[in-house]
């Protein structure tokens, strides 16, 4: 803080000197009229003046008349000496109070780690002297699975979490390396860069590496982890705003691989300017219901009859044309889309299957993303309702990934739609790492055997192994179970004998629009296992 700007402007020595000041000045005058001014003036008016009094009587005027206008001057002086303090006391909180939001705006208060806007001047001072050297880099880190570890153990655990992630950056950054907090749960290194990008990279790695490590806190230990974005001048940037929107486009890009770091490339600027196109073109698309449900049999193989349907988002750009769900999908992901546009789906679905018999089932694949917000069961049992549309209609389809984050939270999930009656499949079975532990630990009432088993099971005798395997599995849990990608008749056949329950895939009907839906019931003859 400033001393100068701060120093109180009145103090009881400067009103003290002040009033000395003022009772000289009143002697002054007074002697000054007295002795010299009266004797000249009055008598121009016409008063007389009466100087029989002599010198002393005078002095003794002077004196009482100073006096009585000093006694007379005590009370407005202490009062606004009071108001003058008042004044200056607040003068000085309120430069206090600049000086401390000008702190805090260049330092995060937590970790004590420079900020966005200090970085930034700091980026712009050094790139405007940067001719000659090799240039810089900028690395923005952003850490994985924060959010979800503060929602389930508090802000106090955040708190901590930051100041330990602060200070595993600062013993492994060189000394000419300056990190910064620019962001709730981002951060970023800005260092001289060396001739090479290879230092870098594995400087990214081991960054990875360090913040994804356990944190140990008492009892509890917490695991989390870091992604980078990479950008180096003056490739990609000659001033701290290019250098930065470099760097974020680099990190955007690389956390579609959670874990990983990515440099700057002028086809990701690219890129992302595209997927900032499509996530306009994704909300209007929503609002307008332009995003439509199709809808693929799921059939029962022992007769082959059809039991519901998987009701599978499209998207028909009135520009580009087809857009493949991975594409759109996880840009409603990544932009907090996919909630709407589930919603949106699931209430043309309920209206769709109202028209067919109540014996069939729908199917809704829900995000990872969704399964971390516990209102989501009470949001979706709000639409069934609004078309009274019966809950034990519906089952839900998730993936082993969406069941890892946040296990807690995805189980008290899954436990509410069960209580609803909302059955729930767990879809590409076989391909996660943690199979058999979610069986253990979730209500799951069906397992979708994944399509890369289905479709080289004709080739690899270790794909009938392990499908043979998945069945033993969910028929010893009493958990049913349906193939997908089932393209041959001679597949579904074989999948019946070994008492697989059900089957989806082009053997049965590509998907398809809801007016042609109730045209494949009429048409479709349920076919016995031994005709297929």
């Amino acid at each position: 803080m400033s001393t100068s700007r701060a120093r109180p402007l009145v103090t009881p020595v400067s009103v003290l000197l002040s009033f000395a000041a003022m009772l000289a000045i009143m002697g002054i005058t007074s002697t000054w009229w007295e002795f010299a001014l009266q004797d000249h003036i009055l008598p121009r008016f016409g008063i007389p003046v009466d100087a029989g009094g002599g010198e002393p009587s005078r002095w003794r005027f002077i004196i009482t008349a100073v006096a009585f206008a000093a006694l007379s001057q005590i009370g407005p002086a202490l009062l606004l000496f009071r108001l003058i303090r008042r004044l200056d006391r607040a003068r000085i909180d309120v430069i206090k109070a600049r000086e401390e939001a000008d702190a805090l705006a260049r330092y995060d208060p937590l970790t004590g780690l420079p900020s966005r806007r200090m970085l930034r001047e700091h980026m712009r001072k050094r790139l405007a002297v940067s001719a000659g050297s090799t240039g810089y880099a900028l690395l923005l880190i952003d850490i994985d699975r924060f959010k979800i570890i503060t929602d389930l153990h508090g802000l106090q655990m955040g708190d901590k979490l930051l100041l330990e992630i602060a200070n595993r950056m600062k013993r492994l950054l060189p000394s000419d390396a300056v990190a910064a907090r620019v962001s709730g749960e981002e951060f970023a290194v800005f260092m001289p860069r060396p001739r090479s990008v290879e230092p870098l990279g594995k400087l990214a790695q081991q960054l990875i590496s360090h913040l994804s490590a356990n944190y140990q806190f008492e009892s509890l230990e917490v695991r989390l982890g870091a992604t980078v974005g990479i950008a180096v001048t003056p490739e990609n940037g000659t001033d701290e705003g290019e250098v930065m929107r470099s760097a974020e486009t680099a990190l955007y890009r690389a956390k579609r691989n959670a874990g990983s770091y990515r440099f700057f490339e002028p086809a990701l600027d690219q890129e992302l300017k595209q997927s900032r196109r499509l996530q306009r073109d994704l909300q209007s698309a929503i609002t307008s219901n332009a995003i439509v449900p199709h809808y693929q049999p799921l059939v029962r193989l022992k007769d082959g009859a059809v039991v519901g349907f998987e009701v599978l988002a499209r998207w028909n750009h009135p520009m580009q044309g087809f857009i493949s769900p991975e594409v759109f999908i996880s840009i409603a992901e990544d932009t907090g889309l996919i909630g709407p546009l589930t919603q949106s789906i699931l209430k043309r679905a309920c209206q769709d299957a109202a028209q067919w018999p109540e014996r069939l089932k729908i199917a809704v694949n829900l995000s990872a993303m969704q399964l971390k917000d516990t209102a989501l069961p009470d949001q979706i049992l709000r639409t069934l309702k609004s078309h009274n549309f019966p809950p034990q209609r519906l089952e839900i389809e998730i993936t082993e990934t969406a069941l890892v984050d946040d296990d807690k939270t995805a189980n008290a999930i899954l436990t509410r739609f069960r209580a609803m009656g909302i059955d729930v499949a767990l879809d590409d079975f076989g391909t996660g790492y943690s199979s058999l532990q979610n069986l253990r630990t979730f209500p799951v009432t069906k397992l979708k055997i994944d399509k890369s088993f289905v479709r080289s099971m004709n080739t690899d005798a270790n794909a009938k192994k392990l499908i043979s395997g998945i069945l033993a599995l969910s028929r010893s849990l009493g958990i049913s179970t349906t193939a997908e990608g089932i393209e041959k008749a001679a597949e579904a056949k074989y999948l019946n004998s070994v008492d697989c329950d059900f089957g989806q895939g082009y053997c049965f009907a590509k998907p398809m629009q809801a007016e042609d839906v109730p045209r494949f019931l009429n048409t479709h003859v349920p076919v016995l296992s031994g005709a297929l």
